[in-house]
């Protein structure tokens, strides 16, 4: 999904610290986006649950968060996201749907491995 989205429309906004996040993403085979918010990011008031990691990504892409859109996997991060005013999909990889069905998603998937026809 990542490689469908042109460079500059992205961006990665994580609980995680900056070495975890961009060890992570490398790991997995993810260049990481040039906008990729973390924990310790010196500019960040307040982290997940506060909508400060997505208004802080949107606003690094020239974006308003409410012309951007959220996958998230945790309750804090859901709740942030839907905070920030974009559109939200759950993704239930990491909690059950029971844990995230009540956070405020707009949506939310099993997970991120189909593709569309």
């Amino acid at each position: 999904m990542i490689a469908s989205i042109p460079e500059g429309r992205y961006a990665v906004a994580t609980s995680g610290a900056k070495t975890y996040a961009y060890g992570c993403m490398t790991r997995v085979g993810i260049t990481p986006p040039k906008v990729t918010i973390t924990a310790d990011d010196k500019r960040l008031k307040a982290g997940k649950p506060a909508p400060d990691p997505f208004l802080l990504a949107a606003e690094c892409l020239g974006y308003n968060a409410s012309d951007c859109v959220v996958f998230e996997d945790s309750p804090s991060g859901i709740r942030a996201g839907v905070a920030s005013g974009a559109t939200v999909i759950a993704v239930c990889t990491s909690h059950e749907r029971s844990k995230i069905e009540n956070c405020g998603a707009h949506y939310i998937v099993d997970d991120m491995s189909k593709r569309g026809q």
